[in-house]
């Protein structure tokens, strides 16, 4: 009988305590929202002592920015995929994340704009986590009125910041009217019809 050797396969190194409780703090922060979730709650899902969550991040506060932060990152990268497929189009750029919207805000389960959930949840502009989803915020803004002009908008500004309420408007009603029948599919066709409502009238001037 011959052997035969075989090369062990390493085992996944297992997460470090911060990445466990960055992890367990993303999802109880999304699911339930931030003000209902204590750092004990955190720390339990994590499987840490409240002692090793303070060691990596020195308050709540700091956690919910480091939560933010993350999740505005992620959102731009998706951003970026979206319109990179379809440079110079803008029509196409602008469908493919309206597209992607429809698509986002309409999954069962989805539970809002996380930037427009912690606005809602302090209404305090001095805090540090309610910075972060301004930021956001004003970065959509901006991204919708280079888009808007790129379209040849005769008022890029009036048809970004429509587009902007479109967008808000999707992230709130996934909240009470959700799910694939609900309204908020009809984002695409609105957007379009905005465009088409100013580049109509620049034709017809």
């Amino acid at each position: 009988m011959t052997e035969t050797s075989t090369t062990p396969i390493p085992e996944a190194a297992p997460k470090r305590a911060r990445d466990r409780i960055f992890a367990a703090a993303d999802d109880l922060f999304y699911r339930q929202g931030i003000r209902a979730v204590g750092v004990d709650a955190i720390a339990k899902e994590a499987g840490v002592a409240k002692i090793s969550l303070y060691r990596a991040f020195p308050s709540k506060d700091d956690l919910v920015v480091a939560y933010l932060e993350d999740r505005n990152a992620d959102y731009w990268r998706r951003w970026d995929r979206a319109f990179a497929k379809h440079e110079g189009d803008p029509r196409a750029q602008l469908r493919a994340m309206m597209e992607y919207l429809a698509d986002r805000t309409t999954v069962p389960g989805y539970r809002g704009c996380p930037f427009t959930n912690d606005a809602t949840e302090f209404p305090e502009p001095s805090h540090p986590g309610r910075r972060v989803a301004e930021a956001n915020k004003r970065e959509l803004r901006q991204r919708l009125l280079r888009l808007a002009e790129a379209l040849g908008a005769p008022d890029p500004q009036a048809l970004a910041d429509g587009l902007v309420l479109l967008v808000e408007g999707a992230y709130a009603i996934s909240q009470t009217l959700s799910g694939r029948d609900g309204p908020g599919r009809a984002i695409v066709w609105a957007a379009e019809a905005l465009v088409e409502a100013q580049l109509g009238r620049d034709k017809s001037a």
